[in-house]
């Protein structure tokens, strides 16, 4: 298989990413609970909205990358795929679903503070401390805002007690 045929096999598996992403969407929004008052707009009319789109532009994509291909696009993607760090992405998708495997046990104040500085040093970073105060500062400020503010709750986990 050579570099072109792979960029148009990945933009497929793209376009099937985002077709798949809207379906998973649109199936997990009957889930989300209604309000007991009346309103205007419910919960459930913008993921319904983004499921839609999702499937159909990527429907769309899938169609375009079938049935008459974009050079420079293949071109583009080739490119890119020649200069990622592979390792580096793998490396920081674990992190990312370590993160979320440690959302809810230890809450998000916790987990965005290991998240953070974790990331960081996959993306190079050697700066540790500056970046578990940050990382505890963005999950700690993120956190309030949304539960005090917005009314968003975000688990607590561990620091339920105190937050």
């Amino acid at each position: 298989m050579n570099h072109q045929q792979r960029a148009l096999l990945w933009l497929r598996l793209a376009a099937v990413a985002v077709m798949g992403l809207g379906g998973v969407v649109l199936a997990q929004t009957p889930q989300i609970g209604e309000s007991a008052g009346f309103t205007v707009v419910g919960p459930r009319v913008f993921p319904t909205i983004i499921g839609i789109g999702c499937l159909l532009f990527g429907a769309l994509f899938f169609i375009r990358v079938m049935i008459a291909p974009d050079h420079d696009l293949i071109a583009e993607v080739t490119a890119e795929e020649a200069s990622t760090d592979w390792p580096t992405t793998l490396v920081l998708l674990g992190v990312l679903i370590g993160y979320a495997a440690v959302l809810w046990p230890l809450g998000y104040v916790v987990a965005t503070a290991l998240f953070f500085p974790l990331s960081s040093r996959v993306l190079g970073s050697t700066h540790w401390r500056r970046d578990v105060l940050v990382g505890l500062a963005i999950g700690l400020i993120v956190y309030l805002a949304f539960t005090r503010l917005l009314g968003i709750r975000l688990p607590a986990g561990i620091l339920s007690g105190l937050l």
